[in-house]
């Protein structure tokens, strides 16, 4: 009982370290003249905008198309290290959930376990 227990709060603990890892993304876009910054979230929701003054002119769309190209710049920023993140948590929560590993079987190529003959 006791080593399920310590499985499952290995597990917990895990699941909580890649959410806050998950939650603290941030990224920074700027746009192609430098008046221009956008910081998003994990999820590339935009968190803050930046406005210096002069940014395009006053010319509204070329302002919307500033805006946006900064943000798409942050979003595949922060979406690159967001896909590192849940790679190394794929591969180290796999090692936690095996429960193979715990027994001692073989796996066959479809993944089935297969117990030892005693």
């Amino acid at each position: 009982m006791d080593a399920i227990a310590d499985r499952a709060q290995r597990q917990l603990g895990a699941l909580e370290d890649v959410h806050g890892r998950l939650q603290c993304l941030r990224a920074t876009g700027v746009g192609d003249d430098g008046r221009i910054r956008v910081v998003v979230n994990g999820n590339g929701a935009l968190i803050d905008l930046e406005l210096s003054a002069g940014a395009c002119a006053g010319k509204a769309a070329r302002l919307a198309d500033e805006i946006v190209g900064a943000a798409v710049r942050a979003a595949t920023d922060v979406f690159a290290e967001r896909a590192e993140i849940m790679r190394e948590f794929c591969g180290e929560f796999a090692a936690l959930t095996d429960p193979i590993a715990e027994i001692g079987a073989a796996r066959e190529p479809d993944r089935v376990a297969v117990r030892p003959i005693q």
